[in-house]
């Protein structure tokens, strides 16, 4: 079968009572398959939504600061406004194939369907099969504020590799779990994972009723599970006040 590629888009917005909106769209080729992917997951007094659709629709467009996007087949769309310098990473490369991660807004001015708020968007692009990783468990936040930002890509398996960044500054040595981050010279995140937004496996959650799909994918990625919570964050720093804000992170388990 022909190699895989798979662009993926992830755009949030908190508002700052702590509803939320999430977007997923992007688009995979592998042989045949051929997938386009929209979705939005949405975080209201203590109640969640979900919304997905599988038709093509255009790409966010990113352009002097400005991103936006618009998907007519959800009725929705988004506008987010730079308030940091982007971040780049190859997060794994081998001969099968590579994962190249680039934050474009590690913090921005974000608007999705009338709700205002900070909000996040990178975009993900790998050019191997997700049931080809070295990975057991994967960790992934992002913790915004309006002082400080936080995000992080905690990858542990046959392959290990931690992305933990600062306020644009690389963090050396940091520890990552699910309830907390430490950043170096006694400052800590920590996070209440208060708000279950989605858990399970992904056969059931994410990818639950896409035609084919079980026929195509190996059943090991149907398997893999995912818990996504909204935290309300603490940024504590000896000497300084701490700083709180609204933390999407999440922690997703490959079967052995």
């Amino acid at each position: 079968m022909a190699d895989f590629q798979l662009s993926k888009w992830y755009l949030d917005c908190v508002a700052e009572p702590g509803d939320a909106s999430i977007v997923y769209t992007g688009q995979v080729h592998w042989g045949p398959l051929r997938l386009h992917y929209s979705s939005i997951l949405e975080s209201a007094a203590g109640r969640v939504a979900f919304r997905r659709a599988l038709r093509r629709q255009p790409e966010p467009l990113f352009d002097n600061g400005t991103l936006r996007w618009n998907c007519r087949a959800l009725k929705s769309q988004g506008e987010w406004q730079a308030e940091s310098e982007e971040v780049r990473e190859t997060v794994f490369a081998s001969e099968a194939g590579s994962i190249e991660w680039r934050c474009l807004m590690p913090r921005a001015l974000a608007w999705i369907d009338g709700r205002a708020g900070l909000g996040y968007a990178e975009q993900l692009s790998m050019t191997i099969a997700p049931w080809k990783l070295p990975i057991a468990t994967l960790r992934w936040g992002r913790f915004l504020a309006a002082s400080d930002w936080v995000v992080w890509i905690d990858w542990l398996g046959g392959f290990t590799r931690r992305i933990v960044y600062w306020n644009g500054c690389a963090v050396s040595g940091p520890t990552v779990e699910d309830d907390a981050v430490e950043l170096g010279g006694g400052a800590r995140l920590g996070m209440d994972r208060a708000t279950v937004l989605r858990e399970g496996a992904i056969g059931a959650t994410a990818l639950d009723g896409i035609p084919g799909l079980r026929d195509t994918v190996p059943a090991q990625l149907l398997r893999v599970r995912e818990c996504k919570w909204l935290s309300r964050g603490r940024l504590e720093r000896p000497g300084q006040p701490a700083v709180e804000g609204w933390v999407v992170h999440e922690r997703v388990d490959w079967p052995r």
